[in-house]
């Protein structure tokens, strides 16, 4: 049969419009089965709950699906016309007894008749629509295939979930347990990640190290007789070294300095003396003992996950919650440690989610890499104390040195073979003790004047009026405020016996409640705090010899 001929494309047509029609009866049969089924289960899964359905915004996208999956398997299971098909369904429509049959076959006939089949079917087909042979009667099926959706739909939107067994229960609980384990496991990641970083950076380049050797090479360029210089770069590596310090000293690391845990009796007598020999420790830049705990704890939970007993899979379970809660409030207590509270806490809630036996494996490996976590942190905490100390170290060594600098003796000579700054602290305490300027010799020599004991009856210090100074003669006009200024008393002719040193008194607890107040609150290293503490033990020493 030519291809071009009218009898050709009238049967082509045909062909098409059979295949299309077999698809959408396909399409709409099957989407009514997939939505009955959907529905079928819907009311069995919100009645029962016996299985539970995904969340509302999972059930409506499930329900998209079901258009989707509808023409897929129409186009899979659809019947597949030929074009003999469609040749006998045009012969049958215009009672061709057939004729277009004969020429759908007749590429496979012989005979001298096929011209005269030709001729007539051409003939005939001019006058023969593909509508009329195949028409598409879609719209009296297609509010079936709307409603009955429609109607699911609502039933996704409208039915209530009905839990007579407790399983949507128990699912939903699971499925929270499950998502608060897995954002528990990305925070300790994250953060493991950002503190094994702060480590390895840390080691690479130490500034706490970097500032120490440049101090030493300062001491090691002093010279004697350029007094004003050495006192210019001793404070500008003190400048530098206190701004350090206040970097690293962090609150946390001040509430650690400052913990007095011999004090504490919230733990027990067994684990409050723990809990001091910790603190002492981790003052000390020790944080081995409270490691140990965490390395032990590691090891119990390992023998938690082998153990099948449930009764002494139970006794475990309180004793390592237990020891975690004692590292938990030593954590948030003692050290004020935000970070490592978090991953000791998690730990627990980890501990806690393992007791689910689908999640028991997961939670234990959870729980393991907190503790890891846990131990970074004091790790980091630990170096932060030593750096903290070693630079108040270096603090106190730059006061002695200054001391050292009044007395025009500080020559970086002299100092050619310290190699720590113990060794430079020594080699100026020899150099102070020799001139009578040590730290106790100054503590007893502040009980008195210049001139001999007594209050305000020493010697008048030398001066010279024809020296010219840089001095002026200004007064200031701040504000008189507690704890700024030192003394101020007025008083009109004679006082009565007592009433200077009353108030004298009262103005020096004044003074020196504000400056204490001050050290407890303010970041000041505490290298300058034995100073401040003995300038007002000086006063007062020297009030009572007064006395007497």
């Amino acid at each position: 049969m030519p291809e071009a001929s009218v009898t050709s494309r009238l049967l082509n047509s045909v062909l098409n419009r059979m295949r299309l029609a077999s698809v959408g009866q396909s399409f709409y049969w099957t989407l009514l089965a997939i939505s009955l089924v959907f529905a079928v289960v819907l009311m069995v899964a919100r009645f029962t709950g016996l299985f539970a359905m995904p969340d509302t915004p999972s059930t409506w996208a499930a329900f998209a699906v079901v258009p989707l999956v509808a023409g897929l398997l129409a186009w899979l299971v659809h019947r597949r016309p030929t074009l003999p098909d469609a040749a006998r369904l045009v012969d049958r429509t215009t009672a061709s007894k057939d004729l277009y049959l004969t020429m759908a076959l007749l590429n496979n006939s012989a005979g001298e008749y096929q011209a005269l089949v030709v001729q007539s079917a051409e003939a005939r087909a001019a006058g023969i629509k593909p509508d009329q042979v195949v028409p598409f009667t879609w719209q009296r099926r297609f509010w079936h295939a709307v409603w009955v959706p429609a109607l699911v739909a609502l039933g996704v939107y409208f039915l209530p979930q009905y839990d007579p067994f407790g399983k949507v229960a128990s699912a939903k609980l699971s499925e929270k347990r499950s998502e608060r384990l897995t954002e528990g496991k990305k925070a300790t990641e994250l953060r493991l990640e950002e503190v094994k970083r702060a480590i390895a950076d840390h080691e690479e380049s130490n500034s706490t190290d970097l500032a120490i050797e440049e101090l030493k090479m300062t001491f090691n360029k002093m010279k004697a007789d350029q007094k004003l210089e050495n006192l210019k770069m001793l404070s500008s590596e003190q400048k530098d070294i206190g701004k350090l310090w206040r970097q690293i000293s962090s609150e946390h690391l001040k509430d650690l300095m400052k913990s007095s845990p011999s004090s504490d009796q919230q733990f027990g007598a067994n684990q409050d003396e723990k809990l001091q020999k910790w603190v002492k420790e981790l003052q000390e830049g020790d944080a081995g003992g409270v490691q140990n705990e965490l390395q032990e704890l590691q090891e119990q939970l390992q023998q938690l996950a082998a153990t099948k007993d449930p009764v002494e899979r139970g006794e475990l379970m309180q004793e390592l919650k237990e020891r975690l809660q004692n590292l938990e409030k030593l954590a948030s207590d003692k050290l004020n440690n935000e970070q490592l509270s978090a991953a000791l806490e998690r730990a627990m809630q980890q501990m806690d989610l393992s007791e689910n036996k689908d999640l028991q494996e997961e939670a234990l490996q959870a729980a393991m890499q907190s503790l890891e976590l846990s131990e970074q942190e004091l790790e980091q905490l630990e170096q932060s104390v030593k750096d903290m100390k070693e630079l108040e170290e270096a603090l106190k060594t730059i006061q002695q040195a200054k001391k050292v600098n009044d007395q025009e003796k500080l020559n970086g000579a002299q100092s050619e073979n310290c190699k720590t700054l113990a060794d430079y602290q020594s080699l100026y305490d020899q150099m102070l003790a020799e001139s009578g300027e040590s730290d106790e010799v100054q503590e007893k020599e502040g009980e008195f004047g210049m001139g001999g004991p007594g209050f305000g009856k020493g010697g008048e210090a030398p001066e010279d009026d024809s020296v010219e100074t840089g001095f002026k003669n200004e007064q200031s006009k701040s504000a008189v405020v507690a704890g700024k200024m030192l003394l101020s008393m007025q008083t009109k002719g004679e006082a009565e016996k007592g009433e200077v040193v009353r108030d004298y008194k009262q103005l020096m607890q004044s003074v020196k409640q504000g400056a204490m107040e001050a050290l407890n609150t303010e970041q000041i290293p505490p290298g300058y705090h034995e100073s401040i503490k003995t300038y007002f033990d000086s006063l007062e020493k020297g009030k009572e010899k007064a006395a007497k």
